[in-house]
């Protein structure tokens, strides 16, 4: 598992402090890259013509959750 409930994570755990910043991370940068992708789906851009934006906000969330894994 790599949840732990230490005050201090270790490398490859994360702990309650941890989530809370990754779920802060992905309102900051990810909903808004959503956001976008689903604001082209509204104005009748295809979903394939669309689907680079949604591949960066996928990309955004993973990077994000490997950095905070590794560099705790």
């Amino acid at each position: 598992m790599i949840l732990t409930d230490k005050k201090l994570s270790p490398v490859g755990k994360l702990n309650r402090e941890d989530l809370e910043k990754l779920f802060n991370n992905f309102l900051r940068f990810v909903a808004p890259t959503l956001c976008v992708y689903f604001g082209q789906l509204a104005l009748g851009v295809s979903w394939k013509a669309a689907l680079p934006v949604a591949l960066l906000a996928l990309y955004q969330a993973i990077s994000d959750f490997f950095k905070k894994l590794n560099n705790l």
